[in-house]
């Protein structure tokens, strides 16, 4: 498929490198992704990741198949990513997503008013302290904590491929909102993935959702509560 040709963005080998969040929450156009199990493009708009394909070998993905690829670990295969960005004007990103659509590569359905203009860049959110993220990882059975925004890592302590587990978890959160809103039980407060190996805690908290990884064994209710009281501590409510 022929895109908006765009102009040269630079290229990224490191995906973690300081200042790249806070770039990309700016950026407009196409980011072409290079690993060793193939190669692809995502389109993003102001840190909204709207479009994915992905071709590794014969096979091709699309829309939110094709990223859970391109957000697998390197460090599997022993490759490296690399990112080669296009920035796109209103026009050429509006062409864009057309071709996205067409082709079935969009996360998620175009608005009514895309055409028009699209949204401003949004503002930063407001980080936790390092405090915070230090007493949550600190407790027994915690092998990592990230705070997200948007689907991107922000803050993060231990060993965990944080990027792939934002946008996974971006998706989760908002399934599970979904369905506590369908249900009528009210907001979504905390969310919890248990499997006999790992815990998988996400929880609301602030502009940020934070996502804890545990032990199979690790105390689940004093993490909770810990997590719930800095909530509360955020929100301005009494702890």
């Amino acid at each position: 498929m022929n895109l908006p040709a765009g102009t040269d963005g630079g290229t990224i080998t490191d995906p973690q490198s300081e200042g790249l969040i806070e770039y990309l929450m700016a950026f407009c156009g196409a980011i072409e992704i290079e690993t060793g199990a193939g190669c692809g493009f995502i389109f993003t708009e102001n840190g909204k990741l709207r479009a994915a394909y992905f071709k590794s070998g014969e096979a091709i993905t699309r829309g939110k198949e094709a990223l859970s690829y391109m957000t697998m670990d390197p460090r599997e295969n022993g490759s490296e990513q690399k990112f080669n960005l296009r920035r796109y004007n209103e026009a050429e990103f509006a062409d864009a997503l057309k071709i996205a659509d067409n082709e079935h590569l969009l996360l998620a359905p175009l608005p009514q008013h895309i055409e028009a203009k699209h949204t401003p860049p949004p503002s930063m959110p407001v980080l936790l302290d390092d405090d915070k993220l230090k007493k949550i990882s600190a407790l027994p059975g915690v092998i990592a904590v990230s705070a997200f925004f948007e689907g991107f890592p922000v803050q993060s302590i231990g060993d965990a491929d944080f990027e792939h587990v934002a946008a996974l978890a971006e998706d989760l959160m908002r399934a599970g909102a979904k369905i506590a809103q369908e249900m009528k039980v009210g907001n979504l407060d905390q969310l919890i993935l248990e499997t006999g190996e790992k815990k998988f805690i996400i929880v609301p908290c602030g502009d940020l959702f934070l996502c804890v990884f545990t032990t199979s064994d690790a105390p689940l209710g004093l993490i909770r509560v810990v997590l719930k009281s800095i909530q509360a501590e955020i929100k301005g409510e009494p702890v």
